[in-house]
């Protein structure tokens, strides 16, 4: 519980290394991996069910129940390596990078992996959020578990080596983070020489009516909305305003396919034509087969839509496709709401509009590094999100994901600007401070301008290979725990035949 009030809604993000570093404690008090392996699930069934309490509001009991006890899985195997090598006179350096590699596995298995609940993200708003240009969200996970894990070896005090080994961890973290935290500070007044001019951005909040959940029963209400307010934009400006130099809509405001349909095109076709700029649409289009769609932003010009979109790439299991829907399909009424499965979509390339280059994110996307940085990398200037959290209003969720979303910013060093149908909508500094944000009950467009940048942090340049040495330093202190292990049954082996009374038989136990 303690770990789960770390993040929004209630956020005390200090409560993370604080609630982590007492259960890391318990690791001297089990009498064997067994009881760790149960004591590591129950805190992560204890921590997660709890942080993704609103799945039950959502989508239903039982995916909150099946993705819960899926994901605590990673916290038993977690807390078993912890466990095994608590008698390393480096302890918190070993338990930090094996609890940071089970926190990288668990976005990636089961049902495509969930990023929810990174130690990272908790960082807001605390010391540890100077780390995220460097290091980017999965470092500062790294980060935070070493001072949790430090605490917990300082408190024990089971020997000198103890106390001397918590205290050099925790100086060496405070004096990273307090130097991290100047250099950024003095960092800002560069970065802003090698940024381009203030662009421009709409974006489009068309909202849900009813209870604000069931977009596929309001498709055209949603569109007539959303059309309605970009055709105003130009109308509500100041007389010395900059016209949009770009439209953002949110995920899904465009319904299914609008090139398909002559009438739906020709009124997007005339809303760009008549803003004066590109809109970024958010639609469903056909997939694969005839049970699946695609999750798209697509570039729609004066001219019509461009060749440039991107396709989602991950999916949100229980909410855009059900798991074995063959199996568990009937468990629950809820899935009905949810007919087809999505899919995901290639690596995405950064897409031009508006005389920029932006980096796209879908939804749950925003909560994966690897897309954003590789646009990043690519060229992206500006990060923007397409997001509904329709299925999920009255919600956490929406907050949640809009601190994840933060966070990216602050690890990017990019602003980003985010268009929602009903959950939060709005626009981040890249210093993570918030410009506008918009109620999620609100049917209305806010206009920012923000400055794109071509500046690689840290975080960006050196993302894979951070994740690269906390997997391997991970499988370095379970390998030196395995090595330490057999030297010590082999000691006790030849001890016990050295020990044998004279004439004992050869090979005899």
């Amino acid at each position: 519980m303690g770990l789960a009030l770390a993040f929004d809604p209630v956020g005390w993000g200090l409560l993370a290394p604080l609630s982590l570093g007492i259960f890391f404690s318990r690791v001297w008090h089990l009498p064997r991996a067994g009881v760790a392996a149960l004591d590591g699930f129950l805190f992560g069934v204890a921590f997660l069910g709890t942080h993704l309490w609103w799945l039950v509001d959502s989508i239903g009991v039982a995916a909150w129940v099946a993705l819960t006890l899926a994901e605590s899985i990673w916290f038993a195997l977690g807390f078993v390596g912890v466990y095994l090598c608590r008698r390393q006179v480096l302890w918190p350096v070993a338990t930090a990078f094996i609890w940071t590699a089970f926190e990288i596995f668990r976005q990636s298995w089961p049902f495509g992996g969930l990023p929810w609940g990174q130690l990272g993200v908790a960082a807001l708003d605390t010391p540890f959020e100077a780390a995220l240009p460097y290091v980017g969200v999965t470092g500062t996970s790294l980060l935070v578990a070493l001072v949790a894990a430090a605490g917990a070896h300082l408190v024990a005090g089971r020997s000198k080596a103890a106390w001397a080994s918590a205290g050099v961890v925790g100086l060496v973290v405070l004096i990273a983070l307090s130097t991290l935290g100047r250099t950024r500070a003095g960092a800002d007044n560069l970065l802003s020489e090698e940024v381009g001019d203030g662009k421009v951005i709409a974006l489009v909040q068309g909202g849900v009516p009813g209870d604000g959940r069931d977009v596929l029963a309001y498709r055209p209400e949603i569109l007539s909305s959303s059309l309605e307010l970009t055709r105003a934009i130009r109308g509500s400006l100041p007389a010395n305003a900059l016209d949009p130099d770009l439209v953002i809509w949110a995920e899904g405001a465009a319904g299914g396919s609008p090139a398909d349909d002559d009438n739906v095109r020709a009124q997007i076709t005339a809303a760009a034509r008549e803003i004066g700029a590109p809109i970024l649409v958010g639609s469903i289009n056909a997939g694969p087969t005839a049970g699946t769609r695609y999750n798209q932003g697509v570039i729609w010009s004066a001219a019509g839509p461009e060749p440039m979109e991107y396709t989602k790439l991950h999916p949100v299991p229980f909410g855009e496709f059900i798991p074995a829907r063959n199996l568990i399909g009937s468990l629950s009424s809820q899935f009905d709401r949810i007919p087809f499965d999505m899919v995901p979509g290639p690596s995405p390339e950064p897409m031009s509009a508006g005389g920029m280059v932006i980096a796209n994110a879908i939804c749950f996307d925003i909560a994966y590094s690897g897309a954003i940085r590789d646009q990043v990398v690519a060229g992206a200037e500006l990060i923007v999100v397409q997001t509904s959290n329709a299925t999920f209003a009255g919600t956490s969720q929406p907050q949640q994901q809009f601190a994840i979303t933060r966070a990216r910013a602050i690890e990017t060093q990019r602003a980003v600007v985010v268009a929602s149908l009903n959950g939060v909508t709005g626009a981040i500094r890249p210093d993570g401070s918030v410009i506008e944000q918009l109620s999620p009950e609100a049917v209305a467009a806010a206009v920012v301008t923000v400055t794109p940048s071509r500046h690689l942090t840290p975080a960006v340049r050196l993302g894979p290979r951070l994740l690269e040495g906390i997997l391997v330093g991970a499988g370095l202190a379970l390998l030196a725990e395995s090595v330490r292990r057999l030297r010590e049954v082999r000691g006790a082996s030849r001890n016990r035949t050295k020990h044998r009374p004279a004439g004992y038989p050869t090979g005899v136990p």
